[in-house]
């Protein structure tokens, strides 16, 4: 196993969603300013030609430790063991479990401070089902599952268990299927097998545990759960009218709540909608073409992001769809084409993990921007357009459309580089039917981004320093509370791995690899010897490391 560097990160936010004394040392750089719909960027920004280059969504590592009432469960794969970890005391309690243990996932409903946790022992194909009392005692149950399986869902209520072969996980399949998969009934202790579409990705719950929707390459199979026993093969439902799609270029997220899945394809301006599990399916037109999907935790929206050189565009599609399909919003000036939403469904971050600038331009050094004084200031007001069947919006504007404010931006002239888009962030906070914007300015590219649950608090994990070489990598501390909101980047000795964010949303901790070990082919997991420490004020993250 690797030994590895627990970092536990206390909240960047106070109480009262004020400026802290957490942040006497941050340097940030942004710029403040809101959106509005039809204001699209003009002026001499570079254009490009074509569809927009496909973003890198970071899903998240499954393989991380967990957290489960006042403990953290991390499996240790080569000691056939789980760690439960007790945060109020930072004891350590070693479990044994079954053959090659990775996957840990949190069974939800238990009481007080106990903990439950699922995990999936590959080596031995088995689920352990793991629960530890108040008191720190905990017990074992051991389930037999189907053969290949890489990753675990839980029902909301707990209730369930679906153990099934990620076609998205770190191991190839080998010989047989990834179609089959098990449900375990945890409860009654007894594992039902099923087969579904090909290379399924996910699986969503109806919140009432009336159903689960498993996401494949072929379309979304539904599974009733009060007719568990005599399903064998669950009905299937395409979720595009053209079958013979690339499953890799589709993106499909399933509004659990309203029974519908929304569906993108790379490069085609449209979103399509699905009933489940009636199969109709309805195709919504848009202006541009999107590079991300997302839907609010609560199911009342969805957003999609349309970016561009000159300043892009997200779509809030209200949901069920109603007769003002969607309302669009500008984000002026800026090239973005994620979005994160924070589970409040009030707060979002949009940012981009390319740089489509690189891609039309003569090459440039990578990173130009370093200098510690830069600040980029720019302001504007917009307003949304809402846009049903009869009309379609552009992002382009005629006389009639103004920005205000003013905009400054690293480029010094024709000539010079476009900044790379890699480099900022802009956080979108909810103002009556429109969101203010800020947009900040970070040293180095953004690879992923988290949100804590409480939606105050979010972590940025960068790509590797291009001129520093010790200490070259980096995650950032995104207080995402003030007015002006504060952004702490912490170097590492290691590239930040998992992250972990406690169900609170009071504290997160970072798993760093142990540069001091020589062991190069197990995927990063904490190990039972390695203990973590509780950040302290006013210091927002300290890290130890055991070797």
């Amino acid at each position: 196993m690797w030994p590895v560097c627990l970092s536990l990160l206390a909240a960047c936010g106070d109480d009262g969603g004020n400026a802290s004394g957490y942040y006497d040392s941050i340097t940030s750089y942004g710029s403040t300013g809101g959106t509005e719909g039809n204001s699209g960027g003009t002026g001499d920004s570079p254009t490009t030609t074509g569809d927009p280059p496909p973003e890198t969504e970071d899903e998240g590592d499954f393989r991380v430790p967990r957290a489960s009432g006042k403990y953290v469960y991390s499996a240790s794969q080569t000691t056939d063991s789980v760690a439960v970890i007790d945060t109020a005391n930072l004891v350590i309690d070693v479990v044994e479990v079954g053959q090659g243990p990775t996957v840990v996932e949190p069974i939800p409903g238990q009481p007080g401070d106990a903990g439950s946790v699922v995990v999936l022992d590959q080596g031995s194909n088995d689920v352990a089902v793991l629960r530890t009392s108040e008191a720190g005692a905990t017990s074992v149950v051991i389930h037999k599952v189907t053969p290949g399986a890489n990753n675990l869902a839980v029902s909301p209520g707990g209730n369930y268990v679906f153990v099934y072969h990620d076609v998205d996980g770190p191991e190839q399949l080998g010989a047989g299927s990834d179609q089959e998969l098990s449900v375990l009934d945890v409860a009654a202790g007894k594992s039902y097998e099923m087969t579904v579409g090909a290379h399924p990705r996910e699986v969503v719950f109806a919140p009432d545990e009336s159903a689960a929707y498993v996401i494949t390459a072929a379309g979304v199979n539904v599974i009733a759960f009060a007719s568990l026993g005599a399903v064998g093969k669950p009905p299937l439902l395409p979720v595009v009218k053209d079958p013979g799609i690339d499953p890799a270029t589709l993106e499909v997220q399933i509004v659990a709540g309203l029974g519908i899945a929304l569906a993108r394809v790379d490069g085609e301006p449209w979103l399509a909608v699905t009933q489940l599990p009636g199969g109709e399916l309805t195709v919504l037109d848009l202006p541009g073409v999107p590079t991300d999907l997302d839907v609010a935790a609560s199911g009342e929206f969805a957003v999609l992001t349309l970016p561009s050189s000159g300043g892009s565009r997200f779509l809030e599609v209200p949901l069920p769809l109603g007769p003002g399909e969607f309302v669009e919003h500008e984000v002026p000036g800026e090239y973005v084409g994620l979005a994160s939403l924070a589970a409040d469904g009030d707060t979002m971050l949009l940012y981009t993990t390319v740089n489509p600038f690189a891609l039309t331009e003569a090459p440039t050094a990578d990173l130009p921007l370093f200098d510690d004084h830069a600040v980029y200031l720019s302001t504007s007001s917009s307003s949304s357009s809402t846009t049903g069947d009869d009309s379609t919006t552009s992002g382009t504007t005629g006389d009639d459309s103004t920005t205000t404010g003013t905009t400054t931006s690293g480029t010094t002239g024709d000539d010079g580089p476009w900044p790379d888009p890699r480099q900022r962030i802009t956080l979108a906070r909810r103002d009556g039917d429109a969101w203010d914007l800020v947009t900040l300015f970070v040293e180095v590219p953004i690879i992923s981004v988290g949100i804590a649950p409480d939606s105050r608090n979010a972590i940025l994990v960068h790509d590797g320093h291009p001129v520093l070489t010790d200490d070259r990598w980096s995650y950032s501390l995104f207080d995402l509370t003030p007015a002006f909101p504060l952004l702490k980047r912490q170097n590492t000795e290691a590239h930040p791995g998992p992250i972990l964010f406690t169900p609170d949303g009071a504290r997160a901790a970072v798993l760093l690899r142990d540069r001091s070990s020589s062991r190069n082919s197990t995927p990063p997991a904490a190990s039972p010897s390695s203990t973590p420490r509780a950040a302290s004020r006013p210091s927002p993250a300290t890290s130890s490391t055991t070797r």
